[in-house]
């Protein structure tokens, strides 16, 4: 048996994976439904998700085995961090650095191994995505570049993993400043949703995600998009609290730390909405529409938003007379804001955002007009391309994920509605989509 040798930045790798805080957690149905696509599209009795760490290889997701772990000398693992590719060993007993491996001769019996690397954002090989077999067999290109896809969602899942946990620490941080500065009852009154609450609500949504990979994969960018804003918000006015709390009135205090609540129970909110959205099209479930009063919609989505505009000195304004749509909730909702998100994006300080609506015989017309930068004519045709990548930088360098509209096309499509692009460069943009009014 030919134990593999240590990558060349072992140290770094180590200190990179226990950066996760991953290892020896519980199973999560997230991991799980990835190694149960593995196992069910390639035909293999065993998929593992192993991260490999200084003596051992654990397994954060085994399917079709009962182990957690195994020692590191015989990991097949071990071996397949040091590629950059797909590691395949067609038939472990014709193969010198395996054919006396242990896991070869006993149990699980290996003959076949395909082992796609783990690669952080930063190019650390932390474990494999893997699929076994007990005979020998053969991995076809599109099932190789299933494996590779699929081990770069297990990353973003990680990455989102982590990003979840860091934020309920600064917010536990933040709850503790809160307590500092005020009463018992004021506490009570100030901390709304628990962060236990929290973890388990983010607990049940995370495993309502299954296994349809492009629109998960989709899924996790929307995330990453639509935070950004409600995020800044939220930081911002902590930092603010933080910094000139000893300068500030009780009754400004007050105002502050509730404004920090409003914020954190609407990205618990948004987060939710988003997950639930996810779950909704991954299950392909039954479309929702309900009564949607269009006044209280925007109110709900302006005020996640109000603050990003005016942190860049950006006038947003709503005239919605009194007009109700039949729709999906959670969809609309992820128009709207992405929408206004997107404007608020490509306009420049001193400029204006307005939302508009009016009938338009059994339909509702939305207009969202900015007065931005406006998009370039030989992109204008590919903006709700989801197969083309148009996205640009906006007007403070935002990085947007180039999603986000064609997923909005696709959501007012399916609330029985249409959506369209008016711009001009260097005058502004409009986006005008309709629903259907309710009876």
């Amino acid at each position: 048996m030919e134990i593999a040798k240590l990558p060349a930045n072992e140290d770094q790798r180590l200190e990179r994976l226990r950066g996760y805080n991953i290892l020896d957690t519980a199973q999560e149905a997230s991991f799980d439904s990835i190694t149960r696509i593995i196992s069910k599209t390639i035909g293999v009795p065993i998929s593992l998700v192993s991260l490999v760490d200084e003596h051992r290889q654990w397994f954060k997701s085994h399917y079709g085995v009962d182990v957690r772990e195994t020692s590191r000398d015989m990991a097949f693992c071990a071996h397949a961090i040091l590629h950059e590719d797909v590691l395949v060993v067609e038939n472990a007993l014709e193969d010198v650095r395996f054919h006396d491996n242990p896991l070869v001769t006993g149990d699980p019996s290996i003959r076949f191994y395909a082992g796609a690397p783990l690669i952080t954002p930063d190019g650390f090989k932390i474990g494999t995505l893997c699929a076994i077999d007990r005979k020998p067999r053969e991995l076809s290109e599109d099932h190789e570049t299933l494996l590779k896809e699929l081990a770069s969602i297990v990353i973003d899942e990680m990455e989102l993993r982590r990003a979840r946990q860091e934020a309920l620490k600064n917010n536990e941080i933040l709850e503790n400043k809160i307590a500092e500065l005020m009463d018992t009852q004021q506490r009570l009154e100030m901390q709304g949703v628990s962060l236990v609450e929290l973890a388990e609500n983010e607990a049940r949504l995370k495993s309502e995600l299954t296994r349809e990979i492009a629109i998960k994969d989709r899924f996790f960018s929307i995330i990453a998009h639509d935070l950004k804003s409600p995020f800044n918000s939220l930081l911002g006015f902590s930092d603010f609290l933080a910094k000139r709390a000893d300068k500030l009135t009780q009754e400004e205090i007050v105002e502050y730390a509730s404004m920090i609540n409003l914020s954190s129970k609407t990205l618990f909110e948004l987060l939710e909405n988003l997950l639930e959205w996810g779950r909704f099209q991954m299950e392909k479930g039954e479309m929702q529409p309900v009564p949607l009063h269009l006044p209280d919609l925007m109110t709900e989505s302006l005020s996640l938003l109000n603050s990003c505009a005016a942190s860049k000195n950006i006038t947003l304004s709503s005239q919605i007379p009194e007009l109700t749509v039949e729709a999906d909730r959670n969809m609309i909702l992820l128009v709207i804001r992405n929408l206004i998100s997107n404007a608020i994006k490509f306009t420049p300080s001193g400029g204006r955002i307005e939302i508009t609506a009016d009938r338009e015989g059994d339909m509702v017309k939305i207009s969202v007009t900015d007065t931005g930068v406006g998009i370039p004519a030989e992109i204008l045709e590919d903006t709700f391309a989801i197969d083309r990548k148009t996205t640009t930088p906006g007007t403070d360098g935002e990085i947007g994920t180039g999603l986000g509209l064609p997923l909005c096309k696709e959501m007012i499509e399916l609330n029985r509605g249409s959506i369209r692009v008016e711009s001009e460069q260097e005058k502004g943009t409009t986006f005008h989509f309709t629903l259907p009014k309710a009876a």
